[in-house]
């Protein structure tokens, strides 16, 4: 049974409305009863009913996230990042994913509107294109920030990497290596990350005076298979990439082990440089050559700016758009 004010009150022998006071570290209540009302409440493990709280002070003492996916790698640190400015600031992170769902999106919406949250961290579906689901949150004067990816028109505060130069860096150092026909497998077209990272691979070739072959460019979705796109840049031995630069980390992954079914070699035969530099880098082999952004420092970032929108504080010009630099980090599959 959950420890209350009233059972503090009982075994200090003081009244409720003491305890509370106390544990809210009003003026009017002396150090030393705070200390005692603070030593009882850790030993009796009481804990604060936030929801009750909230009722009382008409907030919610909680901040929303919405990522279209948990169990990305990008994703999950990002949040670790937005945990621990969240914690600092005395509230509590209430995250949902969209599943790259637009309809997914506009539920989660609107469920974290019934939570009542007081802020919300936003990254948009790779299906959204239609974003008055976010105007009602304007209507409904919630604040939020834009991370990664980001919809267009709206004036408040984003965070998101450099995507064109991790495409550019990636692609360049494929050129440095050698490479002569380098492919470019990229993700949904209707991402701004896709077409940023896409726009980032033809800037490097126009540089170094590569010709851009059409068939040599596939952009993806995440419920599609990938086997047969893959199968079908690299069937003709004569006129087949030797390198390739993909979307994400998980895309490059496929890519390593369909190439292998294929009988062709990474990165003899073929390089691969990913993006994200995951967990999965690490693990597939040859060890995956990948684009960094550094993802939990991009978490505390977007979660102080919506503190300082929360707060109603100043935020400088250079805040309102921050973009983090991208390096590559040179693994085997493109040595």
């Amino acid at each position: 049974m959950a420890i209350t004010i009233k059972d503090i009150a009982t075994a200090l022998n003081i009244s409720p409305s003491t305890v509370s006071r106390a544990l809210n570290d009003h003026p009017n209540i002396s150090e030393d009863t705070k200390k005692l009302v603070s030593e009882k409440a850790k030993e009796l493990k009481y804990q604060t009913n936030f929801i009750a709280a909230g009722l009382r002070t008409k907030r919610s003492n909680s901040i929303g996230i919405l990522v279209p996916h948990i169990t990305s790698n990008f994703f999950a640190s990002a949040i670790d990042g937005i945990q621990k400015i969240v914690s600092e600031n005395g509230y509590f992170l209430i995250i949902c994913q969209s599943n790259e769902n637009y309809h997914d999106e506009i539920d989660q919406i609107k469920s974290l509107l019934s939570c009542k949250v007081e802020g919300i961290i936003l990254s948009v579906s790779s299906e959204t294109k239609d974003f008055e689901h976010l105007e009602t949150l304007q209507a409904y004067d919630v604040p939020f920030v834009f991370f990664d990816r980001i919809a267009p028109g709206f004036e408040t505060p984003t965070v998101e990497a450099n995507d064109f130069t991790g495409g550019f860096q990636a692609v360049e150092h494929l050129i440095k290596r050698g490479r002569k026909k380098i492919a470019h497998l990229g993700g949904p077209g209707l991402l701004g990350i896709s077409k940023s990272r896409y726009e980032g691979y033809l800037e490097a070739l126009r540089t170094y005076d590569y010709e851009i072959n059409e068939d040599f460019v596939v952009f993806t979705n995440p419920d599609e298979g990938h086997e047969a796109i893959i199968e079908k840049m690299f069937e003709n031995p004569k006129n087949r990439p030797d390198a390739l630069f993909t979307f994400s980390d998980e895309l490059a992954v496929e890519c390593i082990l369909k190439l292998k079914k294929m009988g062709l070699t990474v990165p003899r035969d073929v390089s691969v440089v990913g993006f994200g530099n995951s967990n999965l880098c690490e693990i597939v082999e040859p060890h995956l050559t990948s684009v960094t952004h550094e993802p939990i420092k991009m978490g505390e970032a977007a979660a102080e700016l919506l503190f300082k929108v929360i707060q109603k504080r100043h935020i400088p010009q250079h805040m309102l758009n921050m973009k983090f630099d991208s390096r590559v980090v040179i693994r085997d599959s493109s040595r």
